[in-house]
This record gives C-alpha cells, sequence and structure tokens, in this order.
C-alpha cells in the first residue's frame, strides 16, 4: 500500500520535516515489506499449555479483566505504540484509540518527539485520549532524547499533551545505530534517566523496541525506578530491519542485515523480568494472537501488547477492522482460560506449562529449571 499524505506550511524547518517524514517511512516499510525476524523466534513456541479436558467452566462467564495504574482493561492488551508525528498518523490513531476504548483495552503512542519539535503535529497524537478518554494511555519519548538533555518538563509536556496515564521511554540502540539520523551518544544515560523519573507527573514505562531486555537491563531499570517494563523482545518487528531498507549507505545497509535478528526472545526476557521486577510487566514482542497473549500472562506478565496486526487492520480505514481483531484475540485469550481450566487472568498466570527447545535450554543457562513452570500442576 502506498501511504499518500502532504506536509502543512508549517513543517518547513528541516528538522521537523525529517523526524515526521521518518515516522512515515517507517510505517510505509512495515506495510510493504517482510520486516519480520529471519532465523529467531520469540520463544513462545516453545511454551505449551495443559489441556483440561474436564474443564467446569462457562466460556461466556471467564473474567479476563485486569488494571494497570488504576485503569481496568476488559482485555488485557495493549496497542503498542508505533504511530503519530505525521498527518496520515491521525487518522491511524483516529481508528485505533476508537476501538481501543470500546473494547476497554489500553494504547500506546509512537514517539512524540516530532510534537515536541512541531506543536502543529500534537493534533495526531491528542486525537487518542479525545476519542479514548477513560482509556490507559501511554505517551513515548525515546531514550535518545533523554541522553541529549531533554528536561523534566519537556518531559512531562509529553505526558500532559494526551493525559497520559503513564509514559514510556524506549531504549533502541540497535536502531539508531542504523538509523541514517540516530542518536547514538548515550553517555550519562541512566542519571539522566532517573532524574527524569524523579520529576514525573506519572509512572514511567522502560520500553524496548525489537531486542528485548537482558537480566542487566532488568535490575538497571528496577534501580532508576521505572515502575513498569515492555518487553518488546526479538521475534517480532526487526527495526534493524527497518532501518536497513531506510539506510542511504552501503556501511549502515549491511550494519542492518547483519543484526537483522538481534536481541534476547520474548519468552527470556519476559521470564527474567518477572522474576527480577515487581512492577507492571507487559509482554510484547511478536505477539500475534491471543494464544500468545496468553501465554505471556501465564509466564507473569500482567498484560501483552501488539502493533503489527493493528497496523494492518487500520489499512481498512475504518475502526471496524480494529474492533474485529480485538474480539478475535479476546476470544482466543478466553477460549484458552477455559481449556486450562483458568476462571480468571489471575489463575492463568498460574497455569502449568510445559516450556521446551531453544527456551529451555536458555533458561538452565540462567539457573531456572523449566520444570518449574510444569510444577504448578500438581498445585
Amino acid at each position: 500500500m502506498e501511504i499518500q499524505y502532504t506536509k502543512s506550511k508549517d513543517q518547513a524547518d528541516e528538522k521537523e520535516s525529517i523526524t515526521s517524514d521518518r515516522k512515515l517511512a517507517h510505517l510505509q516499510i512495515c506495510l510493504e515489506h517482510d520486516v519480520q525476524a529471519q532465523t529467531v523466534t520469540t520463544g513462545l513456541d516453545d511454551i505449551s499449555f495443559i489441556h483440561r479436558a474436564t474443564t467446569q467452566l462457562s466460556l461466556n462467564e471467564i473474567d479476563i479483566s485486569t488494571e494497570i495504574f488504576g485503569k481496568k482493561l476488559n482485555i488485557p492488551l495493549v496497542i503498542s505504540g508505533m504511530t503519530g508525528g505525521h498527518d496520515f498518523a491521525y487518522k491511524l490513531n483516529h481508528f485505533l484509540s476508537k476501538a481501543a476504548n470500546k473494547l476497554g483495552i489500553g494504547m500506546g503512542v509512537g514517539s512524540q518527539r516530532a510534537a515536541l519539535e512541531d506543536k502543529d503535529l500534537r493534533e495526531t497524537f491528542k486525537i487518542v485520549r479525545e476519542q479514548a478518554p477513560d482509556s490507559l494511555i501511554i505517551g513515548n519519548i525515546g531514550a535518545g532524547q533523554i541522553a541529549l538533555g531533554l528536561s523534566g518538563d519537556e518531559f512531562n509536556e509529553i505526558a500532559d499533551m494526551i493525559s497520559a496515564t503513564a509514559v514510556a521511554i524506549h531504549f533502541n540502540p540497535l536502531q539508531e545505530a542504523i538509523q541514517p539520523e540516530g542518536d547514538t551518544d548515550l553517555k550519562e544515560l541512566i542519571a539522566k534517566t532517573t532524574r527524569i523519573i524523579k520529576s514525573s507527573k506519572v509512572p514511567v514505562i522502560a520500553k524496548e523496541v525489537g531486542s528485548g531486555f537482558s537480566l542487566k537491563d532488568i535490575k538497571s531499570i528496577k534501580e532508576m525506578g521505572f515502575s513498569a517494563i515492555d518487553i518488546q523482545g526479538v521475534g517480532g518487528t526487526s527495526w534493524a530491519g527497518v532501518e536497513s531498507i531506510r539506510a542511504n549507505t552501503p556501511l549502515l545497509k549491511k550494519a542492518g542485515e547483519i543484526f537483522w535478528d538481534w536481541g534476547i526472545p520474548t519468552a527470556i526476557s519476559t521470564i527474567l523480568s518477572t522474576k527480577n521486577f515487581e512492577g507492571v510487566i507487559i509482554g510484547s514482542g511478536g505477539v500475534r494472537n491471543g494464544l500468545d497473549v496468553a501465554k505471556l500472562i501465564a509466564l507473569g506478565a500482567d498484560a501483552a501488547g501488539m502493533a503489527i496486526p493493528f497496523l494492518f487492520a487500520t489499512q481498512s480505514h475504518s475502526t471496524d477492522a480494529v474492533i474485529a481483531l480485538i474480539k478475535e484475540i479476546e476470544y482466543q485469550i478466553r477460549l484458552t482460560c477455559f481449556l486450562t481450566g483458568c476462571q480468571s487472568i489471575n489463575e492463568l498466570k498460574h497455569a502449568p506449562l510445559v516450556i521446551t527447545g531453544k527456551t529451555a535450554e536458555i533458561l538452565h543457562y540462567y539457573g531456572i529449571n523449566p520444570k518449574e513452570y510444569l510444577q504448578r500442576e500438581k498445585k
């Protein structure tokens, strides 16, 4: 699909235009190219539930709701931040936020950097809160902007812009290193991020964009004072791949191809987070259906994030396709609960699991026995 757009007259400033047009290019590349992981998976394919043939539940009475930051989610699902900062994104955010509000799920927006640079672009983000007045809404800014000196006042401005429930700081060193205009000077990032968190009006989420968080990362996130982790592990969309397609030099293009599958699988990063972080955990990265969502919940996540399927759903240019997708995911989560004898999301968190393959092998290296997840069946 070719995305058509026109620049506003006030986008004359070169820096503002570059940021805005880059956001549009990202969306177009994701729609027109296969930018998924090539040789690695999320690890969720190594995880299986134990079927309960003698279940005594009523499918329609299963409660799959949860609560995050005081906001009820009817379904433990968040539309991951991906859109904003361009005229075209206004339409996408309208469709997504209207559906999120109707069915009671959360939604994040893409990086709000462009809106800080050009106030005319703020409407592309504000539409989300306008359409979802009571929903869990997550703002977004890059760690690179923190390293460059984003102030506490500017960070709170990001939250105020959309009356955000929380704001995510996305960590994407790989993407920035492949991006022609990327920010790769991250000196003093931890100290600067800690100061931002202390001055924030709202909870702050540490979010990756496709490479996941390591054990040391998770410990640093905890020490900095983050309230939540959004995993975004490897196995889904590769932003090194996206930037490789955008690259304007052979050097960057080749680097993006080599590091296309770099990162920590979603399942591994989720397990490490649940064992070493006490805050909210959003399992994400390559989540494609309700069964994936249920597996992440069973691994200990509070909700799951999903992006690319929603981007494609918006291409119908209506809210109906987005609503249909959410309902499919809802039914699949509910069905997983039904077939595992779980009356609620809380019970699903303790459902027994069989973990095999490469995921089990990696867990052993961390000193985690995969059998502990199967032992739940005896309780």
